[in-house]
């Protein structure tokens, strides 16, 4: 036995559920039931998983154990987001993707210099944004929803102080080490602002509040559709439409806190493991957005950069879109597998019906994400008159980009989130090797594209076959 905070509570069940089943199979559900899982298994008792710890308690305690009556079916875990069945849990794609074209129509171009420095402040908050989410779901597995609600909000407000003075030295650096006059005490304001909307966006779709986060964003939105119309902010309200933007991350953050109201200190502290869980899930976050930025990181590298390229952004945003479809699916494959657990009879049965589900999901994504892809791309059409080829070669690389991440989720809600990261780091391994080759030898943008499409796809090979072997295994659903 370990100092592993749930040691004590992991003994007792174990005692219970040796005492109260007729063999091992029944053992490991109690066991399940009542919040032993594979991961405490390992940490608590040195065994694999579940099955192997009945295994081994039943052969230890014989025949002629104590027998208990079984204990009466325990609550319903602990909830702290919406259900998915909420109408305004699919919100959640254009609410990802509004802040995109509200940057994209608002925020003025910028050098290099500040271009990269907000590109940083980007990829850095998505993978917090990750690592934050763990531990948030690490605390409702112990079903103590009030001290997660307590982790969003010093999370919220840890990274926020952390966010202005990383900002604020980044921007002295910059302005130390380059020959940058750009960069001011308005782009600490920005990559802060950026950093702390992100901040507050993931605490309120955490929490169930797509509707605050939907009100939160409607000053910028304002801002972006009579700019859009062609009448300017600032003359019809006397305030810029930085002040609008600005305004939306007041309100976010400011929801967030509310959001997060009835926090209280958690009833058992986290074991290590947990920790290290977030750690790894802000190294997944960090490397999905290097690589879902990558033709923006390239355009950068290659100095030719220009803050937010309409082409990247706007073949992007089907992308952005679909992972609000992408979360209604694996809510949904989640309970259908469940319920083929209880409904099949044998592994192979299970197995079979498991992957029928699993391609069905597939398609239904893939399909959403042409369809998304389709209707952006007509619009663009519509209103220049063409498309160019650059859009069309982005388009198809998240086309391919976009499974591949649904395929990442899947992993990782089957337990096999250690394998996603290495999957991805290689990834960004070789996108980072083909910026070292064009800065030896000169590469165009398609050329780049083009890579990035080759990469992506090889992403996607290998991760569907790992989704393919893991989702025919019961265990990995429990």
């Amino acid at each position: 036995m370990t100092d592993h905070p749930q040691a004590a509570h992991a003994r007792t069940v174990l005692d219970h559920a040796v005492a109260s089943s007729v063999d091992v199979l029944e053992a490991a559900v109690v066991l399940e039931s009542q919040g032993v899982n594979d991961r405490v298994a390992r940490d608590v008792f040195g065994v694999a998983d579940v099955v192997t710890l009945a295994e081994r308690e039943i052969r230890a305690a014989g025949p002629d154990r104590t027998a208990t009556e079984p204990e009466a079916a325990p609550p319903a875990p602990a909830e702290l987001s919406a259900p998915p069945g909420t109408r305004w849990f699919h919100v959640r794609g254009i609410l990802y993707a509004v802040p995109m074209l509200v940057a994209l129509a608002l925020v003025p171009a910028v050098d290099p210099i500040e271009s990269a420095l907000v590109l940083g402040g980007l990829v850095v908050s998505w993978a917090w944004s990750y690592g934050v989410a763990s531990v948030a779901w690490a605390y409702l597995g112990d079903r103590d929803p009030a001290a997660a609600r307590r982790f969003l909000r010093r999370s919220l407000l840890v990274g926020v102080v952390l966010a202005v003075l990383v900002a604020t030295v980044a921007v002295y650096a910059a302005l130390i080490l380059t020959a940058t006059t750009e960069v001011t005490l308005a782009t600490v304001l920005l990559l802060a602002g950026q950093s702390a909307y992100l901040m507050a966006a993931a605490v309120l779709l955490m929490t169930g509040h797509e509707l605050l986060l939907l009100v939160a964003l409607l000053p910028a939105l304002a801002a972006l559709a009579l700019d859009q119309a062609g009448r300017q902010v600032a003359a019809l309200t006397g305030i810029g439409p930085l002040h609008w933007i600005g305004g939306s991350v007041a309100l976010a953050g400011v929801f967030a806190l509310v959001a997060t109201r009835g926090a209280a200190r958690p009833v058992q502290r986290l074991g290590a493991p947990t920790w290290m869980r977030g750690l790894q899930q802000f190294g997944f976050g960090l490397l999905v957005a290097l690589l879902v930025l990558f033709p923006a990181v390239n355009e950068l590298v290659v100095e030719n950069y220009d803050a937010l390229p309409l082409s990247v952004t706007l073949a992007a945003l089907p992308l952005v879109l679909a992972m609000g479809v992408a979360e209604g699916l694996l809510h949904r494959y989640r309970a259908r597998t469940q319920s083929l657990l209880d409904a099949t009879s044998s592994a192979t049965t299970f197995a079979r019906a498991a992957l029928r589900t699993l391609r069905r999901y597939q398609l239904v994504f893939a399909g959403s994400l042409v369809a998304l892809s389709a209707l952006v791309g007509g619009a663009v059409a519509a209103l220049s008159g063409a498309v160019d080829t650059r859009y069309l070669l982005l388009a198809l690389d998240y086309a391919v980009i976009g499974p591949a991440l649904f395929a990442a989720m899947l992993l990782s809600m089957l337990g096999r989130a250690g394998r996603v990261l290495e999957i991805f780091a290689l990834a960004v391994v070789a996108l980072a090797a083909f910026e070292l080759h064009a800065a030896v030898q000169a590469a165009t943008d398609i050329e780049a594209l083009i890579w990035f499409g080759v990469v992506g796809a090889a992403t996607l090979l290998v991760l569907l076959v790992l989704v393919r072997r893991c989702v025919v295994v019961p265990v990995h659903h429990r």
